[in-house]
């Protein structure tokens, strides 16, 4: 009875402490961003310092400036691991820009301030979440009937009735975005 009871007890602390020391998953519904953007730029990526500071000129000013992202090796290794063993595998979650890019980068604030980065692809723009890595990952909640879609990844998998979860990021239509940034 007693050697029962220890095997309880050391499974219940197990189970408590993996999940106190376990990193979240953040819900993100896609409209919640767009009602709270502080900022977006057109950057240039110039380089990185290590794996911890990305250097980059905001087009608009020219001011050359610095963006943490000491997650980026982990994240870089992760994603290796997960391309090794899925060939197809084309998720841009947890990734950071090639040196040399023009993209946009959004901040906003969700408990807390957080930024996105979004590629002009076709029609639409692309946006991931460069810190969105294994385990403590974005996942954007798009709305089915709206002006954000869901990335192909997402389309066939993960979705209710209502809604997509993505942890892959978001399209939205190029007008569409032109009009939000109208709009601020």
């Amino acid at each position: 009875m007693n050697v029962r009871r220890y095997i309880i007890a050391l499974l219940g602390l197990t189970i408590i402490s993996h999940c106190q020391l376990s990193a979240k998953t953040i819900p993100i519904p896609v409209d919640s961003i767009f009602n709270h953007i502080t900022d977006i730029s057109e950057i240039k990526v110039i380089g990185y310092v290590g794996d911890s500071i990305m250097n980059y000129i905001d087009i608009e000013s020219q001011d050359t400036l610095k963006l943490d992202c000491k997650w980026k090796k982990y994240s870089e290794s992760s994603i290796k691991i997960i391309k090794e063993n899925d060939s197809i595998y084309n998720s841009l979650e947890g990734t950071f820009p090639e040196v040399g890019e023009t993209l946009l980068m959004l901040t906003y604030k969700y408990g807390g301030s957080r930024i996105l980065f979004a590629r002009k692809e076709k029609e639409h723009y692309r946006f991931w979440d460069p810190k969105s890595i294994p385990f403590a990952n974005s996942v954007f909640f798009v709305a089915k009937n709206g002006v954000y879609k869901a990335t192909e990844l997402c389309k066939d998998d993960y979705q209710t009735e209502t809604e997509f979860h993505c942890s892959d990021g978001f399209l939205i239509e190029e007008n569409e975005f032109e009009k939000i940034k109208a709009n601020r």
